[in-house]
């Protein structure tokens, strides 16, 4: 079956979910930090841990997170957007100027949401991407606790609560669910995995 759309329309449609925003780090090969941003991580599995994210199959650190095995998710709060944007560009120092500090699994950026330590555990062919599926090895989140970066259709942008009640036990969805609201404008431009 063949698509009658094409890759503009897709990624126009699709770019309606909104999504978190991170920063997959590592340690390169030299002991440098490596990362990328990227909107397409989630959980997989709460028995075992088990979270994943799409890289592209042309993504520079994709060669240092297959070689390293480990990388930190750097889960980005609502006034990290030029971090978000440096580390979308192709071609520089994605650290320049970034605060972060050495773990185990990756480099963990300063004044993150919350940090995400994993181990790979598989990756999956996709199109012109590649699923890596990844064991949890560790958590922390920002005692501070800012509001996260979104991305919706294009644009980096805050969360706002409505004011209903959070999931009932189970993770179970309210009726009426939240919103995504008050994204705040920004230059349009695509995270690079």
């Amino acid at each position: 079956m063949s698509a009658t759309f094409d890759a503009t329309e897709f990624r126009r449609t699709l770019g309606h979910l909104p999504t978190g925003v991170t920063v997959i780090t590592t340690t390169g090969e030299d002991g440098r930090p490596v990362g990328m941003a990227c909107n397409s991580f989630v959980s997989v599995s709460l028995q075992p841990p088990l979270v994943m994210f799409c890289a592209g199959n042309t993504s520079s650190t994709l060669v240092d997170l297959r070689r390293s095995g480990t990388f930190c998710v750097n889960i980005l709060g609502e006034d990290q957007g030029p971090l978000c944007k440096q580390f979308s560009m192709k071609d520089v120092d994605r650290f320049a100027s970034v605060s972060w500090t050495a773990s185990p699994a990756g480099p963990q950026l300063t004044d993150a949401l919350a940090w995400v330590s994993c181990s790979i555990e598989t990756e999956q062919a996709a199109g012109d991407h590649v699923i890596l599926i990844a064991a949890v090895t560790g958590l922390r989140v920002n005692p501070d606790e800012p509001d996260p970066l979104v991305f919706h259709r294009g644009r980096l942008g805050s969360f706002t609560e409505t004011g209903e009640k959070p999931l009932g036990p189970g993770g179970v969805l309210p009726r009426q669910g939240n919103r995504i609201v008050a994204l705040a404008p920004a230059a349009a431009h695509r995270l690079v995995g």
